[in-house]
């Protein structure tokens, strides 16, 4: 049969085998990422820590997610928001690029023969829906084994390769390594994984395809191919992204310039540390030997890299920065949501942190903007009431952000929690939104129309409006602690609140005696101003109260 007719089927069962491979760890990753659960805030919040600890939250990172790739990506969204500098970033790259060798050791394993046992009790296993960590253990069990599944498909699948001559004189030029760094790049550019790479390469090996030379410049190629999605990430992100992007290339690119003079020595330890096979035909012999060999390899060229360059990332850091520039200053809109990356829906316990940081951020521009309005209309400054003109407008543009990046989060397949917790967040926002529309919609258009009749307003309202003004507003910044915090004695001390803020209240707005000349004291109510303003506040509070129950789960409080 012609060799064109053999090579048809042949890419056919890889592409479904390289599908099942990934279908397999993606499976793993989000069960294992929901097993991780907030335990997932832990583990970054040691990113702020030492190059070591940042290193080893790198490589943790990447064993819950599967993907050296992908924790990349979410370190260049950090520096994006802020939370990251440039050379942390670099450093828990450096992380993922050692979980992902880890990663590689497990697939080497010759374990087909238990894929189908794996698969089947992983199935049972993650049917058990009453025990959630024994069914999301039970998806880890099954994923691998539709992982291994799909690693004997393209083994299998590869077969007839040893005698396609095309192949045989492509893996002949191998000995131009170059050649492989150029073939593993770009495949990993494409499939955007060098997992998946690095299993078509142990596939390709157990079939005694390639020889370890080959293997070693497959394995150069899938390091430099796997910075393209962290590049394309960058992309209407600040320049601090760009720095990190360019940090893990030149990471990548110093681990090919370190080893490829040294591939004799390389070939040598890797055979010196690996299993070896005697009395096996030739080809039998590199199907045995190599799948492993190629494993050891990524994990020597990456370790010893990531210990050579660990000492050096803040100067490799600044010297970035000062090539590439800092890029212009960034306008208030453009820093709007800074820190909602849409690469945090990968880890959604981060993502949900980040929004809460971002609500704490919308709640301050709302406690501001009340801070400066009711002075100002007690006061009766005009000037300064314009001088608010626009602010509600970053308020909108914050709160639609927020809640744009949640809603996106509650898609099917998302656990419950995850959903519940979002839900509250986008209700907490419109709560806060909702003070805003009541300082900027309300009580100043309410000051604007009084302005113009010339009613003055007494100094004893006036005083008594500013201390209950005052009091809406430490409740607020209050309220706005226990959500970022998640405290929920703090909440309950805002909600316990209500009997000292409603006496501030009642003796704002309380009927008051005043003398007159001519007559005895007489009883004089508040204007229309003043009640309608102190209703504003009223509600203002209300609001507040609902925000923190909401933001603190605390959805049985009282809510009167």
């Amino acid at each position: 049969m012609d060799d064109s007719l053999l090579l048809i089927p042949m890419l056919v069962g890889l592409a479904g085998g390289l599908a099942l491979f990934l279908h397999g760890m993606t499976m793993m990753s989000n069960a294992m990422r929901a097993m991780a659960g907030s335990q997932i805030k832990t583990i970054m919040a040691r990113l702020a820590g030492n190059r070591l600890s940042a290193l080893v939250t790198g490589a943790a990172i990447t064993a819950v997610v599967q993907s050296s790739t992908v924790t990349s990506v979410i370190a260049i969204g950090f520096v994006s928001a802020g939370v990251l500098t440039v050379a942390q970033a670099i450093v828990v790259s450096m992380g993922a690029a050692v979980g992902s060798a880890v990663t590689a050791q497990i697939i080497a394993f010759d374990v087909s023969y238990l894929a189908l046992v794996l698969t089947a009790a992983g199935f049972g296993l993650s049917m058990w829906k009453a025990r959630r960590v024994a069914s999301l253990v039970g998806t880890v069990i099954m994923g691998l084994g539709v992982l291994f599944i799909g690693l004997s498909m393209m083994s299998d699948f590869m077969a007839p390769l040893r005698t396609f001559q095309p192949f045989i004189d492509l893996m002949a030029s191998m000995s131009n390594p170059l050649l492989g760094i150029l073939i593993g790049a770009m495949f990993t550019a494409i499939v955007q994984s060098s997992t998946a790479t690095l299993g078509v390469i142990i596939a390709l090996a157990a079939q005694g395809l390639i020889p370890l030379e080959a293997g070693i410049a497959l394995v150069f190629g899938a390091n430099i191919g796997t910075t393209l999605t962290g590049l394309l990430a960058t992309i209407g992100q600040p320049r601090a992204a760009l720095h990190t992007a360019i940090g893990l290339v030149c990471f990548k690119v110093l681990l090919v310039l370190i080893w490829l003079p040294l591939m004799g020595p390389l070939e040598l330890l890797t055979r010196a540390v690996s299993p070896i096979a005697h009395g096996l035909a030739f080809a039998d012999q590199l199907a045995y030997e190599v799948p492993r060999q190629v494993a050891n390899v990524h994990m020597i060229v990456n370790l010893t890299t990531v210990l050579i360059l660990l000492p050096f990332t803040n100067l490799l850091a600044a010297l970035i920065v000062r090539v590439v520039g800092q890029g212009p200053e960034q306008t208030q809109e453009e820093v709007t949501a800074s820190e909602l990356s849409p690469v945090l829906y990968e880890l959604p316990p981060l993502a949900l942190a980040a929004a809460r940081r971002e609500l704490s951020l919308l709640g301050e521009r709302v406690g501001d903007l009340l801070d400066a309005a009711v002075p100002a209309i007690l006061a009766d400054t005009p000037v300064e009431i314009d001088k608010l003109e626009g602010a509600e407008q970053s308020i909108d543009q914050l709160h639609a952000a927020i809640v744009g990046f949640l809603e996106k989060l509650l898609e099917p397949g998302q656990s419950p929690d995850v959903c519940r917790m979002a839900i509250d967040l986008v209700e907490a926002a419109d709560y806060l939104e909702s003070i805003g529309d009541l300082v900027d919609r309300e009580m100043i258009p309410l000051y604007q129309r009084h302005a113009e009749s010339g009613a003055a307003m007494s100094p004893q309202t006036r005083e008594g409006l500013r201390a209950f003004a005052q009091a809406v507003s430490q409740e607020l910044r209050q309220a706005l602690r226990a959500v970022a915090e998640d405290d929920q004695d703090l909440a309950r001390a805002v909600l316990e609140s209500k009997s000292q803020v409603r006496t501030l209240e009642r003796a704002a707005i309380e009927p008051q005696v005043q003398a007159r000349e001519s007559d005895a004291p007489h009883w004089v109510l508040p204007t229309a101003l003043e009640r309608e303003l102190t209703e504003s506040l009223r509600r203002a509070y209300s609001l507040v109260r609902r925000f923190v129950r909401v933001g603190t789960g605390l959805h049985g409080a009282d809510s009167n």
